[in-house]
């Protein structure tokens, strides 16, 4: 009986004693923030009486141009690529997924088709990879472009829709 004791409290002694062993580097948060900040606009344009119309394009960095029978006017709307603020941990990868297209509805009739693209990192299914600080930002910018038809198929007034990006950490 008494061997059976020792034996026992042996055991419990062992198994009471830390074991210490080393592990990896601990990884990265993998929380990541994104927000809207700013809306893709192309600005004021009118098209040219009896014309067919044209394209307007608004690229990642806001430049604008135009094709066709569009011309843009600086009448005090401004002219802004859309941007979307990421908040990441470095070393983590996002993809960035968006629709091709979008329609926008016009507030008198009509509606236009919105091309999305590129963003500042290229095409939809692009990646980055995060190489920043976990509270400093990325900059994604979104560009765009219209096809405007004529003022009996796109009557003047104000088009707008909704899009939406689609970032996935990998």
């Amino acid at each position: 009986m008494q061997r059976f004791f020792i034996a026992s409290f042996i055991l419990y002694i062992i198994s009471i004693v830390p074991i210490f062993a080393q592990s990896g580097p601990e990884l990265p948060q993998r929380t990541a923030i994104v927000r809207a900040t700013q809306a893709l606009n192309f600005g004021d344009l009118t098209v040219l009486s009896g014309s067919s119309g044209g394209t307007v394009i608004v690229d990642f960095n806001g430049i604008r141009s135009s094709t066709g029978s569009v011309v843009m006017l600086n009448l005090g709307n401004p002219v802004q690529p859309a941007i979307f603020e990421v908040k990441i941990c470095p070393g983590r990868m996002v993809n960035v997924t968006y629709p091709s297209t979008t329609v926008l509805a016009g507030n008198n009739g009509g509606s236009i088709t919105l091309n999305l693209g590129p963003t500042s990192i290229g095409g939809s299914g692009s990646t980055f990879i995060s190489n920043k600080g976990c509270d400093d930002i990325h900059l994604i910018r979104l560009g765009g472009s219209i096809n405007v038809g004529s003022t009996l198929i796109n009557p003047p007034g104000i088009y707008s829709g909704t899009f939406s990006l689609t970032f996935v950490q990998q």
